[in-house]
């Protein structure tokens, strides 16, 4: 028995949410812990944090785009969901091309980390330890990828719609 074809945006919610935000954050979470696992008392500043979250949201923006457009692709070939016309909203003016929307992707990602770090940091005890920030950098990579997998399968999608038209 075949599966049922999602709509759009169930399916945009659940990739979004669950797989390029929540299991992303847990993911760069464990690879946070990994890479300073020799530095237990570690204590991340303001500073500190905002650099760590820019770098990170760019590199996850780019590196996010490569491999959701592929799998997108490969679902809307499959029948794993139909588009919706009219429900991508500014996700319809971003690039076509993979290049130039991973830029994008990038530029956005890291727009969001760095504004979402930046208030955050305002109301956060400071400095935060490892295992604080390891919570913190899951927590904002669930949100960059969350809205980068928003942007990406959006465009896709709305591309994907218009070449079949």
């Amino acid at each position: 028995m075949a599966a049922k074809t999602k709509d759009y945006k169930s399916y945009l919610w659940n990739k979004s949410i669950i797989g390029y935000g929540i299991i992303n954050g847990i993911i760069n979470a464990l690879i946070f812990l990994g890479i300073n696992s020799g530095n237990p008392d570690g204590l991340f500043a303001q500073g500190k944090i905002i650099e760590e979250m820019a770098l990170t949201g760019v590199l996850l923006g780019l590196i996010l785009t490569w491999c959701v457009v592929p799998l997108t692709k490969m679902d809307l070939k499959k029948g794993v969901y139909r588009g919706e016309a009219g429900a991508y909203g500014p996700t319809e003016k971003l690039p076509v091309k993979a290049i130039p929307m991973s830029i994008v992707v990038g530029v956005v990602a890291l727009v969001v980390v760095v504004v979402l770090s930046g208030l955050l940091t305002f109301v956060l005890p400071l400095p935060l330890t490892r295992t604080g920030m390891m919570v913190f950098k899951g927590c904002m990579c669930a949100v960059t990828g969350c809205v980068s997998g928003y942007c990406v399968i959006g465009r896709v999608t709305s591309a994907w719609e218009a070449e079949a038209k």
